[in-house]
């Protein structure tokens, strides 16, 4: 009977004997005569089983077909959020928490997997909101911590030094406290302060090569010594490449292969920005064919844990041109109007954004996340009042960050997925689409180290599949929202930045502002992988760059 066979899986599972759980579970969860409730009940139990014993794969499919038969099984959303984090589907996982904290709030344990997977795929403000919302009901230092680190990566040093400074004050011995102040004014290059505090910080790597990092760069004698006291790691062999002399490149270079050469115990991440960094000098040697074969190094550790899913792009593109957004009835808040500059990563969207918010009238606030997580979310539960809601927040959201301005910016350069449906949304929004050589737009991709979740973009095939289906979908799009789409090409800001942007505004509706021009004098904080582009004059090195690797596109 399915109540005999359920106690004696709570049985096996509560003694540790997984596999036998596993079995007495599959009995319920199979008995046409068990309940729905009971069956669901069934298969999250068997994904506890199965990630106890860390087949991801298996507690994955299990607590899927559970919220599938419920879909407002708690425990069943937690433990696909539990699997899928662990096999590094960081936007599955963050779906699953999210719907943990939506259908019960007090889980302080999904807030905090769900700020972590957040912080993992550089989903920054969602990451902040949820430590928050930890630290607001359990006091709990480390959740603190992570909001700090949040804002750190988000530009927002500003804001972390005041909070750090009154954290610190208020606990002047502890050592988190002093890490995340030294860390903030690290970030703020006010590295003289923060050695008073990266000097007492001792007994932990992370806090050891932070003290190592702010002596190199307050030109403490002892700095060497501290760097070369730290275990071998990724991380101590970028350090090293970073601060070393032109003379000592050759054999810190030659180490730092070595090492790479043997298995080695560190994340995915660290190994591949190690191969990113030796890209990086071997390009500056003009020594492309190395270059190249380190970036392919760096992808192929990145792949492993962002697996590419070809499947599940074409259930998104199936899914796109249903259109089902269009159930939805538009938002219209007048005044500031959104713009979202789109476009494949590498193709100026950062550009265009600096110098477009040096116009009075455009204000950039960077890579929003909010619409892209509303659609992300829609996909997966076409819940057509969460997208509304969504979309009146946003809208709020602008007049707050943009009080006087006629145009705001959202620069996700992914959204030209959702291109369609943010237009339909907002019928005063306007999309740039930004275009690029196709051969310079994936190499650039390909030599970049991003911090997010890239699937698409560590496998040479799939990242040309993922450009042209990025074509034709804002072909697409351009066709059925005629005068809302206009194309904005890199190369003709390059050789022409006035004309270019004239036109631009002039659609908007906009007169040229010579401030545009003096776009690297933004002193607006870029965090996206073009920050250095973005902060000084027009270059002309990047256009054909793509030419020199010997690679080719289809």
């Amino acid at each position: 009977m399915p109540e005999q066979d359920i106690r004696s899986a709570l049985l096996h599972l509560q003694s540790g004997r997984y596999r036998d759980a596993v079995d007495a579970f599959l009995r319920v969860a199979q008995s046409a005569s068990s309940p729905a409730a009971m069956r669901a009940d069934a298969l999250s139990n068997m994904a506890v089983c199965y990630l106890r014993v860390r087949e991801w794969k298996n507690a994955a499919g299990c607590a899927q077909a559970a919220v599938k038969l419920d879909a407002a099984h708690v425990d069943a959303w937690f433990n696909l959020g539990g699997a899928q984090k662990a096999l590094g589907n960081g936007l599955d996982a963050m779906h699953a928490f999210r719907r943990v904290c939506a259908l019960r709030s007090e889980r302080l344990d999904a807030w905090r997997y769900r700020a972590i997977v957040a912080q993992s795929i550089a989903l920054w403000d969602e990451a902040i909101e949820c430590w928050t919302t930890v630290l607001q009901k359990n006091g709990d230092p480390t959740a603190f911590g992570g909001r700090i680190e949040c804002l750190v990566q988000s530009g927002r040093a500003p804001v972390a030094e005041q909070e750090t400074a009154a954290y610190l004050a208020r606990n002047p011995e502890d050592v988190l406290a002093q890490y995340l102040h030294a860390l903030v004014l690290s970030n703020l290059q006010r590295f003289d302060e923060a050695w008073l505090l990266a000097q007492r910080l001792h007994g932990n790597p992370a806090l050891d090569l932070l003290s190592a990092w702010v002596a190199i760069h307050t030109g403490k004698d002892v700095a060497k010594s501290m760097l070369e006291k730290l275990p071998e790691s990724a991380r101590k062999h970028i350090l090293r490449l970073k601060t070393a002399r032109a003379d000592d490149l050759p054999d810190l270079v030659a180490q730092a292969r070595s090492w790479l050469a043997r298995p080695q115990a560190d994340p995915a991440d660290d190994l591949a920005g190690l191969h990113f960094q030796l890209g990086r000098m071997a390009d500056d040697a003009q020594k492309y064919e190395a270059a190249w074969g380190h970036y392919t190094a760096a992808h192929r550790l990145l792949g492993r844990v962002q697996p590419y899913h070809e499947a599940g792009r074409q259930a998104l593109d199936t899914w796109l041109h249903q259109r089902p957004w269009e159930a939805v009835s538009p938002v219209d808040y007048g005044d500031p109007s959104w713009i979202f500059i789109v476009g494949m990563p590498r193709s100026g969207t950062s550009l265009l954004e600096q110098i477009l918010d040096q116009h009075p009238a455009i204000t950039g606030t960077g890579e929003r996340h909010e619409m892209q997580a509303m659609a992300q979310a829609f996909f997966a539960d076409g819940n057509l009042d969460a997208v509304r809601e969504a979309c009146v927040t946003f809208a709020r959201k602008g007049r707050d960050l943009a009080p006087d301005g006629r145009w705001i910016i959202d620069k996700m350069p992914h959204n030209f997925l959702y291109a369609g449906m943010l237009l339909h949304l907002f019928p005063r929004a306007r999309v740039l689409w930004c275009r690029r050589d196709p051969l310079d737009t994936m190499v650039s991709i390909w030599r970049q180290h991003f911090r997010g979740v890239h699937p698409y973009a560590h496998d040479w095939d799939a990242l040309q599949d993922t450009y042209r289906w990025q074509e034709t979908l804002m072909e697409a799009w351009r066709e059925r929202y005629p005068g809302r789409i206009t194309e904005v090409r890199y190369e003709s800001i390059v050789e022409n930045l006035e004309g270019t942007i004239t036109g631009v505004l002039g659609w908007l509706g906009e007169d040229w502002d010579p401030a545009c021009e003096r776009f690297f004098e933004n002193p607006r904080k870029i965090i996206t992988a073009s920050r250095e582009q973005v902060t000084r004059p027009l270059y002309r090195d990047a256009v054909g760059s793509g030419k020199r690797y010997g690679v080719n596109v289809i």
